[in-house]
């Protein structure tokens, strides 16, 4: 991020005393407290979204939080001259979680279960989301008209007019079917059936390779070992699907943070803060906790005792189900490590093979026992 993008917050109410850059941001002091300024990928509708999850954090207690600031306007995505699209957050000091550090490991995954235990949104919530989302839309089209109709009379109720009832009614259903959609997570078999799919089509490009390099030899030969636990871990998504689906009632508004990895927890000593909902959704929550720790178990070659502390930490805070713990068991099953090295690879520029996919793929299939062990335990 250039020092132009600091020209962004001109459009804010803000006081700044001082400024540094941070990861690919600007962090900066405030009269009104600590800030950033970051790069935003997604609508006005998704951190809209973003904010009602943090709202609804905050009420039960847990304010650490970065929740996205309005601008002047009462918009949460700012853009600048180029239309490049930014967000003002609160921020927190402190340090990244310590993944060789057991006990903030622990502190971690006790903190995304306490998280669990408050994101969830009930219909009116949501409703009450979609009602805001309108008004914006409305605000926007309103101005829009109001510049358009610049020097001219329009009368109330003709063109230039606000909506009719109807209209307003119909917006308010069809963003509601969107909002429901967009931050609905794809079900788990889906998800599954579209990476093997994947699989299965970066193995034929590299079988019909007629020069086949080093990294390609030694995909292929160790494929089928691998694949074999993907479709086995398909088999048994398919197997528990009524299951999954009386869950998925029973959980009915709950909301994964999507991303929740050790550069979004933030430590000071026992205060924690929890950044970077962009990917938040509706979705099973132990989805979150699957990716957390298997993150964490690559880095530790897959320590059983470990892996087990974490369940351990979790579960006192937030109580894991018999169908939550087979899911998690299916998820560490699949082959996520290989899927993910495959179709980097896969888009990459192979005019030039960098060396660490081999070292990468070498890790993977040296820890592969580690990993097996571990599953046995599950």
């Amino acid at each position: 991020m250039n020092d132009r993008a600091l020209r962004v917050l001109e459009q804010y109410e803000l006081e700044i005393i001082s400024t540094r850059r941070g990861r690919g941001s600007w962090i900066f002091e405030t009269s009104q407290g600590l800030r950033i300024l970051s790069d935003y990928s997604g609508s006005e509708n998704r951190a809209l979204f973003q904010n009602c999850v943090m709202d609804r954090v905050r009420e039960g207690g847990y304010a650490n939080v970065d929740r996205i600031l309005p601008n002047k306007e009462g918009v949460l995505v700012s853009k600048d001259w180029e239309e490049h699209r930014y967000v003002v957050k609160e921020w927190y000091t402190g340090h990244e979680c310590d993944t060789s550090n057991e006990v903030e490991i622990l502190a971690a995954v006790q903190n995304l279960a306490r998280l669990h235990r408050l994101m969830r949104l009930k219909e009116d919530v949501v409703l009450s989301m979609v009602s805001s989302a309108g008004a914006c839309a409305d605000r926007k089209e309103k101005s829009s008209r109001e510049e358009m109709a610049a020097g001219s009379m329009t009368a109330g109720g003709e063109e230039g007019g606000d909506l009719s009832a109807e209209e307003s009614a119909l917006r308010s259903e069809l963003l509601a079917e969107s909002f429901r959609k967009n931050y609905t997570a794809q079900p788990p078999l889906m998800e599954l059936q579209a990476w093997n799919a994947q699989l299965r089509k970066i193995r034929s490009f590299m079988r019909a390779r007629p020069r086949k390099n080093v990294f390609e030899r030694s995909f292929l030969d160790c494929f089928e070992r691998y694949f074999a636990q993907a479709g086995e871990a398909e088999r048994q998504l398919a197997a528990i699907g009524d299951r999954l689906e009386t869950l998925r009632a029973d959980q009915n508004g709950t909301v994964c943070h999507g991303d929740y990895s050790h550069h979004h927890i933030l430590m000071r000593g026992y205060e924690i803060a929890t950044t970077n909902f962009d990917n938040c959704r509706f979705d099973f929550q132990i989805n979150d906790l699957y990716r957390f720790m298997r993150k964490i178990l690559e880095k530790h070659d897959w320590n059983v005792r470990l892996g087990m502390r974490m369940m351990e930490a979790y579960d006192r805070t937030r109580t894991l189900s018999g169908v939550e713990r087979r899911l998690l068991s299916v998820r560490m099953l699949y082959p996520e490590k290989l899927r993910k090295l495959a179709a980097s690879y896969y888009g990459s520029n192979k005019a030039w093979i960098s060396r660490q996919y081999m070292e990468k793929l070498e890790k993977t299939n040296r820890q592969e026992a580690a990993r097996q062990e571990f599953l046995k335990r599950l």
